[in-house]
């Protein structure tokens, strides 16, 4: 089991809140500050993990840097169509093993969460994969690990040792 430090939130402090060092897409670090994912001194902005949320909301910088680097890795046709209701959707038509680049998180405490594709490349209509990332626009928001990016993995949400652990678990083990 891998850890990260629970981060404590007065504003907050019901949700788990966790810290994030740096964003990997297919191994490449991408130019995100570290200061976009910690909440200010008045409790605003951070990044919690909600399995209560479906998608995975990040906030707007950090977001549009992984997008680009999604957007730039991509080979497959770009499908824009705003019913689909993601910035990046894909046509796989006819493709037999969809390859998608590798989305890593490197949280507070040098743990690593580096999710399947499927937790964040969802079929969004036939032979339409869509990234399942959203922004936050809001300064005074939060980035949220929604539950689709949480699926395959156990998670121990400790509050006595302040501590969150989480593995990959039964067959969504590789």
């Amino acid at each position: 089991m891998n850890f990260t430090p629970l981060l404590a939130n007065p504003l907050s402090p019901t949700f788990y809140y966790i810290g994030i060092q740096s964003v990997e897409v297919n191994g490449k670090k991408l130019d995100i500050d570290s200061s976009i994912w910690e909440f200010d001194d008045e409790g605003n902005g951070g990044t919690i993990m909600d399995s209560g949320t479906t998608l995975t909301f990040l906030a707007e910088p950090a977001y549009v840097e992984i997008l680009n680097a999604f957007d730039d890795e991509i080979k497959y046709p770009k499908i824009f169509d705003p019913a689909l209701g993601f910035d990046l959707c894909i046509n796989v038509t006819g493709v037999e093993k969809v390859s998608l680049p590798l989305l890593s998180f490197r949280f507070v405490g040098n743990s690593v969460f580096s999710p399947p594709v499927t937790n964040y490349f969802i079929d969004a209509a036939d032979d339409i994969m869509c990234l399942a990332l959203q922004s936050v626009t809001s300064p005074l928001g939060f980035s949220v690990f929604g539950n689709l990016m949480q699926q395959g993995y156990l998670f121990e949400f400790d509050r006595e040792d302040s501590k969150l652990g989480f593995s990959r678990h039964g067959c969504a083990h590789p």
